[in-house]
């Protein structure tokens, strides 16, 4: 599945996730906030780098028409350079 995520007050998506993967976690966890994982080769499609934002409620909204608030909680590179990474999502993703 893909993803947008957009900065508050924005029309223009800042990232273009290629792959994301909704992470629930199980019966032992379940007031654990719900997790995205994501790989992009455009993290920062746009001029402004994500990262700097990483405290700021960003919106993401997928490919199957859900979307909520999430927070950058975790950014890294893959071996082909790819950035990979988790989203905290607050609250709950919304139809």
């Amino acid at each position: 599945m893909k993803a947008m995520l957009y900065l508050k007050d924005e029309e223009k998506p800042v990232s273009v996730l290629d792959d994301v993967q909704i992470i629930g976690l199980n019966d032992n966890h379940k007031n654990a906030p719900t997790r995205i994982s994501y790989k992009s080769q455009r993290l920062n499609a746009s001029k402004t780098m994500i990262e700097l934002h990483r405290h700021d409620k960003m919106t993401v909204k997928l490919d199957d028409g859900r979307s909520g608030q999430v927070l950058l909680q975790h950014s890294s590179l893959d071996m082909e350079g790819n950035a990979v990474g988790v989203l905290l999502v607050l609250g709950e993703l919304k139809d």
